[in-house]
């Protein structure tokens, strides 16, 4: 799995790591965005622009790596492990989000704010040091929750898989973490390099597991990704670790106390909203087997059904995200750093309309692929109907994260938060309700409302700065 760092949404499926004439030339989507110290946001528009480009062709590598990838292991797992895989994922990341979510944009935000060298370097060690002391609590604790948690989503099978992945609550956070410090400071090239990294990792450690995934139960077969996932985020580290070199240490600096104070109270809002999607995540996974059985499925054909939804037909709707998470890593710290409202306005029309190009061109080519990819990837012809049915949401993903990730570079992070449970509570009431009389394409229906809901509560919150 591809845990959600800085620059990646939350994906669909555990192991992928679910990071675009006549007359004058027209500007790019991006053009516009950056602006200079006399009036904008404090950085030029080609690094920006850079950034955006650099960041995108990364994450469009990696998920091109990793959903090829995802199409082998879906055939060598089946749709049952693949269901069982789901599950531990949701489980999964919802133990990485409190060292995982908001504290990577507090630094990120820091970063971009500081004044000098000293105090980027200060907002590092202390984002650090407050993730390994989250990352020592949680991950002990997820280990030995494990049994419980894997009674509670209803599948005692994903016990495997979930201790696989406790590793990857420390190195994931920590992480992210540099990451976001990086894209504060305007060098999106490291954390590009580091994920490519991972990605490579965890495709070498699947295909040396792979000559066993035929001969163990469907639990094991769900745990070997979640084994290579947890060696491709440590590569991850080791890289991004590398490239940032020797941090100094401000152990008995006075300002640390106060620092880590600022991170925490910046990062709690995002961290919530995290939690509430992770969370929402989770629970979504355990509650759509539960409404599939009491509309008449069996418990195998439950989990075949949420397999197909969220291991097969969700990392598509993803897809546009490679672009939108770009542009929210690097629109967050770009509008940090705008220092006028018509900077504001420029950065946040710019984001959005080049989300909504990105999510509608990606929209209408999987409704027109959709038997190809069904037929020739899945091999599952029934997948064309519901991968069409879920189009609408490579519109609203892309959309909701860039509008996002530019309302917390503009300290607007409690309205994030809002949005999030406003959605979630529309989301997780149709799932229950609709499931049981439309099978799985009630659950694709209700993450199309919950989503429409979170992005409207955006743009409300946005009207007044555009």
């Amino acid at each position: 799995m591809q845990p959600a760092k800085v620059n990646s949404p939350p994906t669909a499926g555990a192991f992928i790591s679910a990071r675009v004439c006549a007359g004058p030339r027209p500007k790019p989507l991006l053009s516009g965005i950056g602006w200079r110290e006399t009036g904008g946001c404090g950085v030029e528009k080609s690094s920006l622009k850079k950034q955006a480009m650099v960041t995108a062709g990364s994450t469009a590598a990696v998920r091109a790596a990793g959903f090829a990838l995802r199409l082998w292991i879906s055939r060598l797992l089946g749709a049952e492990a693949l269901g069982i895989l789901e599950l531990a994922s949701g489980v999964h990341m919802l133990a990485l989000t409190p060292a995982a979510a908001g504290l990577p944009g507090a630094v990120s935000r820091m970063a971009a704010k500081a004044e000098n060298e000293e105090q980027r370097q200060l907002a590092l060690y202390a984002g650090r040091q407050v993730s390994l002391r989250l990352g020592g609590v949680i991950a002990p604790l997820f280990f030995l929750l494990g049994p419980l948690l894997s009674r509670a989503l209803g599948d005692e099978r994903a016990l495997p898989a979930l201790w696989c992945f406790v590793p990857c609550v420390i190195t994931v956070g920590v992480s992210s973490v540099y990451d976001g410090w990086f894209f504060g400071r305007g060098r999106a090239l490291p954390p590009a390099v580091s994920e490519c990294a991972e990605q490579a990792a965890r495709m070498l450690a699947l295909a040396a597991l792979a000559r066993w995934i035929s001969r163990v139960t469907p639990a094991w077969r769900a745990a070997m990704p979640a084994a290579a996932s947890t060696v491709g985020e440590a590569v991850g580290l080791g890289v991004v670790m590398a490239w940032a070199g020797r941090v100094p240490s401000f152990r008995h600096d006075p300002r640390l106390a106060e620092t880590r104070r600022q991170l925490m109270g910046l990062s709690l809002p995002l961290l919530l909203n995290r939690l509430c999607h992770t969370g929402l995540r989770s629970l979504c996974s355990a509650v759509i087997p539960l409404r599939l059985m009491a509309g008449g499925c069996l418990r195998a054909e439950a989990m075949s059904l949420l397999g197909m939804l969220n291991g097969m037909v969700m990392p598509l709707m993803f897809l546009p995200c490679m672009v939108s998470g770009a542009l929210a890593a690097v629109g967050a710290p770009a509008a940090a750093r705008c220092k006028t409202a018509p900077a504001e306005r420029r950065l946040i029309r710019r984001l959005l309309f080049a989300a909504l190009a990105v999510g509608a061109a990606c929209a209408g080519g999987l409704y027109a692929l959709a038997p190809f990819l069904a037929r020739r990837f899945y091999r599952l012809p029934e997948l064309t109907a519901l991968i069409r049915f879920s189009c609408p949401l490579a519109l609203l993903l892309p959309l909701h994260q860039a509008a996002s990730g530019v309302m917390t570079g503009l300290g607007m992070q409690k309205k994030t938060l809002r949005a999030s449970l406003a959605g979630s509570a529309v989301l997780l009431f149709f799932t229950w309700y609709w499931v049981p009389k439309l099978g799985i394409s009630g659950a694709a229906l209700s993450s199309m409302i919950g989503h429409a809901v979170m992005l409207l509560c955006d743009l409300f919150w946005l009207h007044t700065k555009i």
